[in-house]
C-alpha cells in the first residue's frame, strides 16, 4: 500500500499542474481566434474605407474633366465671336 501512496500523490500533483495549464492554453487559443476576428474586421472595415476614398477620389476628378470641358467649350465660343468681330 506505501506504493500507492506515492503514486497517488505523484497524480493528484500532476492533474493540478496539468489542469490549470490546460485551461490557461484554451483561454489563449479564445483569445487568439477573438484576436484574428478583429483583425479581420479590421481589414474589411479599412478596405471599405479605402474604396470609399478611391470612389470619392475618381467623382472629384470627373468634376474636374467635366470643368475643364465646360470651360474649354466656353473659350471657343468666345473666340468664335472674336474671330467672326474681326471679319
Amino acid at each position: 500500500m506505501s506504493k500507492w501512496v506515492p503514486s497517488i500523490a505523484t497524480a493528484l500533483l500532476l492533474i493540478c499542474a496539468v489542469a490549470p495549464a490546460t485551461q490557461a492554453e484554451d483561454e489563449l487559443d479564445k483569445g487568439i481566434r477573438h484576436d484574428n476576428r478583429e483583425l479581420d474586421k479590421g481589414v474589411e472595415h479599412d478596405a471599405k474605407e479605402i474604396d470609399k476614398g478611391v470612389k470619392h477620389d475618381a467623382a472629384e476628378v470627373d468634376k474636374g474633366v467635366k470643368h475643364d470641358d465646360d470651360e474649354r467649350h466656353k473659350a471657343d465660343k468666345h473666340l468664335d465671336k472674336e474671330a467672326k468681330k474681326h471679319l
